[in-house]
């Protein structure tokens, strides 16, 4: 199976948002680009949610399609496109006209019908009333570290946390976690999401500048990761531009 390259707003990571003081667990803050989440949906990066409530909806051909979860593996398409309408939502009230119906294209899978389950933005849209295959449901899990020594791994950054503030100017101290989007290392590991460990001892470290000018505009890891029982530790972690 081949991974697709992350479209649209769910792979982008142009925006930024910096979200200084916000958890994911409720113990350690999160900075992640990319578009900041609609009332009612959980804040990137954090596990804080918004007062209102806009679910994740998409309309084709008369079916009404949900948001499922967030990937961690994606999964192959067939390069047909299908054109859709993504209901608007007046999520912010009080704030203005509500937001418009946005015309779309989703992606057909290579492996399940679009009556079924269709890609967009990077997300799958499982249709109203059908149940995704177990086979498919690796598209949602993390992979484990299973390589021995070293190895190199390159990949799109989208979030970092840690029990530390990030600082405005981008500082960030270890220890922290780095998710990447993989797009070059061993091919089991290859198009897949996953956190890396980043202690004291990684030489070099993410500094201030990497952070500032190059991963809040949606830049590129370069990291040298060790199996820590089933966890990717890094030993080396730098930009890549």
């Amino acid at each position: 199976m081949h991974p697709s390259r992350l479209v649209g707003s769910a792979g982008a990571v142009a925006a930024v948002v910096l979200l200084g003081g916000c958890t994911s667990s409720g113990t350690e803050p999160g900075l992640r680009p990319g578009p900041s989440a609609s009332a009612g949906q959980e804040l990137p990066g954090t596990g804080a949610v918004a007062a209102a409530i806009c679910a994740a909806t998409l309309e084709l051909d008369g079916r009404t399609y949900l948001g499922h979860g967030e990937l961690r593996r994606q999964p192959e398409v067939t390069g047909r496109r299908l054109d859709g309408v993504v209901p608007g939502c007046d999520d912010t009230p009080n704030r203005g006209d509500p937001e418009p119906d946005r015309s779309v294209q989703a992606e057909e899978l290579a492996d399940l019908p679009a009556e079924v389950a269709v890609l967009l933005d990077g997300s799958v849209y499982v249709r109203d009333g059908e149940e995704l295959p177990p086979e498919v449901r690796v598209w949602f899990d993390s992979p484990t570290c299973d390589h021995a020594g070293e190895l190199g791994l390159t990949g799109t950054w989208l979030a970092v946390r840690g029990p530390h503030e990030p600082r405005f100017d981008g500082d960030i101290r270890p220890p922290y976690r780095i998710e990447v989007e993989v797009t070059t290392g061993a091919p089991s590991y290859a198009g897949t999401r996953l956190w890396i460990h980043v202690g004291p001892a990684a030489d070099p470290l993410l500094g201030a500048a990497d952070v500032r000018d190059t991963l809040w505009e949606g830049g590129v890891v370069r990291a040298s990761v060790r199996c820590d029982s089933d966890r990717f530790v890094a030993t080396a972690v730098r930009s890549a531009g």
